[in-house]
């Protein structure tokens, strides 16, 4: 194997981690409640199609090396892929039929090698396939010229996402970041820093919602089950195959809630962050109630 096959292995697939991470987040954000924004949600679920263009050129990208590495390890010669397309079904099922081709034990746990098993899916997967073949991505173009075309892809995640859950603990985290922005807003203000820390605190502040989250987590299971097989498709299998693991491992070798934590919340230490946030609202309380006092003078 050349260099150059090596590092573009080594490329596609963190291309294809980054784009997955990226739609994953984005589409925590997707609100599926429109009482909530009355007259103004729509401007908002434009967030839906960037996250559903990220995952979905990512969660195919990571199928196709897993079937390339995999087909690799057996013959030695990579698979023309282009039959594929953009059928996320048949990719995942592709996925599925493989053998697991490594001898020892990978990066990712032996767990995630199971297909997982959804109660979400067909729905989410064709979803996912709807927009990845082109109906979804260009939808909104589409209808500009086309007056029968159907632009359904939030109603039809708002549909799907009702249906989903997150567990307590997601649900904990969620409360988490919440409370990490508004300290951290507060902290800014009191310091004189509002305009200086404004554009990252709009990063920050990205509101998540519970329907929304709940259906990022079955679709990061899906990724998490492809990357692994990947993994286990490239350790010490050949020995000019470079360890993909070592790429996807970091960032889907987790479980859900682990990964909404640290990639999603992005909190490292949970235990630490609790404690400096007790810290930071007894501060924030003293200041408002000198505030109050303040404005009874």
């Amino acid at each position: 194997m050349t260099q150059a096959i090596w590092d573009s292995l080594v490329a596609e697939t963190q291309f294809a981690t980054e784009l997955t991470v990226t739609g994953l987040r984005r589409l925590c954000s997707v609100p599926t409640e429109p009482e909530l924004f009355p007259g103004g949600y729509k401007a908002l679920n434009y967030a839906l199609h960037v996250g559903m263009h990220s995952y979905s050129s990512g969660l195919e990208r990571l199928c196709k090396l897993a079937i390339a590495c995999n087909v690799y390890a057996a013959t030695g010669t990579f698979p023309n892929l282009r039959s594929y397309s953009h059928k996320i079904g048949n990719l995942l099922d592709a996925v599925g039929a493989l053998t697991p081709t490594s001898h020892g034990t990978s990066i990712c746990k032996a767990k995630y090698l199971v297909r997982p098993l959804d109660g979400l899916d067909p729905d989410l997967t064709s979803m996912v396939e709807r927009f990845a073949n082109g109906a979804g991505r260009y939808e909104h173009l589409d209808s500009l010229w086309n007056g029968e075309t159907e632009v359904s892809t939030y109603n039809e995640w708002s549909a799907i996402a009702a249906r989903s859950s997150v567990s307590d603990e997601v649900r904990e985290l969620t409360s988490i970041k919440k409370a990490m922005a508004e300290a951290i807003g507060s902290e800014l203000v009191d310091r004189g820093l509002e305009s200086t820390g404004q554009m990252a605190m709009e990063d920050l502040a990205l509101p998540t919602y519970e329907p929304s989250v709940g259906m990022a987590l079955s679709l990061f299971r899906k990724v998490r089950w492809a990357s692994t097989m990947l993994d286990t498709a490239t350790y010490y299998t050949r020995q000019e195959l470079p360890l993909l693991g070592e790429v996807v491992a970091p960032i889907f070798c987790h479980s859900s809630a682990d990964f909404f934590k640290y990639h999603i919340a992005k909190i490292e230490d949970e235990e630490a962050v609790v404690e400096e946030l007790r810290e930071v609202f007894k501060r924030i309380r003293v200041r408002e109630a000198e505030e109050d006092a303040e404005d009874l003078d």
